[in-house]
């Protein structure tokens, strides 16, 4: 998960489907559309919601193994097109591998949240 997010840096979309199985399922927090499926969807939700700002960057600080589930605490930072304004929040996700890729990732507010639910399905 490491290497995803390092890489993702670069080449988000490469890195997308470098780092994620074709059968992705992708949880975010809520979407009217219900998860979204593959890489390519993936890309869709995260440059639908970057789209609506000037710069947008996410980070993980921390990244918990939970058996072969990923747990990472991450960092978001976004100026708004508006003007200089900066958004920084933080929340979680919960990275599900199988054979090196992952399969499923699933959104928490918090780092806490994420790590109870992990613990929960491992």
């Amino acid at each position: 998960m490491r290497a995803f997010f390092e890489a993702a840096h670069g080449d988000p979309k490469q890195a997308a489907h470098t780092y994620f199985a074709p059968a992705l399922e992708f949880n975010p927090f809520s979407h009217p559309d219900g998860p979204a499926q593959g890489p390519g969807g993936f890309m869709d939700r995260v440059e639908e919601l970057s789209a609506q700002f000037e710069t947008y960057d996410v980070r993980a600080d921390r990244l918990e193994e939970v058996g072969e589930l990923v747990v990472a605490d991450i960092r978001r930072e976004a100026q708004t097109r508006r003007g200089p304004a900066v958004i920084r929040d933080r929340f979680s996700q919960v990275f599900t591998l199988r054979d090196g890729k992952v399969v499923r990732i699933d959104s928490f507010p918090t780092f806490g949240a994420a790590l109870e639910a992990a613990r929960l399905r491992e």
